[in-house]
């Protein structure tokens, strides 16, 4: 029960993280005489906000981080179903939690690695040559990674624990 308690907690803080480092704008920030921060949406400089389009790397890194948000939403909810002790057969939601956000973060380092890698070597000359350096928003999806992970680890845990449903319990 624990680790399904800590799992959820994991989960929960994970989806707010990877949301708040999508949906926000300070992925890129540059300093100097051309202030300005730009995210996956929107690029703002002097209180003026443009809509970022046309940029392949940035709708792959949009498509695969929104991919990932999805299955973690998923997983989010079989954690809570979790706590009702449901179970399909010998499929208990411990290991329907387990599985997702496992695969959530799999998916999501995989395609985060790819989405920021595109990112990265796209941006690489701007930061390189000018006064600009990721910030939070960019660590973030990087953080809610690693939350997953260890959500995933602990429904595999609570999942080993917890009595499997067969014809010995009826």
């Amino acid at each position: 029960m624990l680790m399904n308690i800590f799992g959820l907690i994991c989960t929960g803080l994970g989806l707010v993280l990877l949301l708040t480092g999508i949906l926000t704008d300070f992925w890129l920030v540059g300093f100097g005489s051309d202030l300005f921060h730009m995210g996956l949406w929107q690029s703002c400089s002097k209180n003026v906000c443009i809509k970022v389009t046309g940029s392949g790397y940035i709708n792959a890194t949009r498509g695969l981080l929104i991919l990932s948000a999805s299955l973690l939403i998923f997983g989010m909810i079989f954690s809570c179903l979790a706590f009702l002790k449901f179970h399909v057969g010998r499929i208990t939601a411990c290991l329907g939690s387990a599985v997702l956000e496992s695969f959530s973060a799999k998916t999501l380092s995989l395609f985060l690695l790819v989405g920021m890698s595109i990112y990265t070597a796209e941006t690489s000359n701007v930061v390189l040559n000018s006064s600009c350096n990721y910030q939070w928003s960019f660590y973030l999806c990087w953080s809610a990674n690693v939350l997953l992970i260890i959500s995933g680890i602990c429904h595999l845990i609570a999942h080993r624990s917890s009595p499997i449903p067969g014809y010995e319990s009826v």
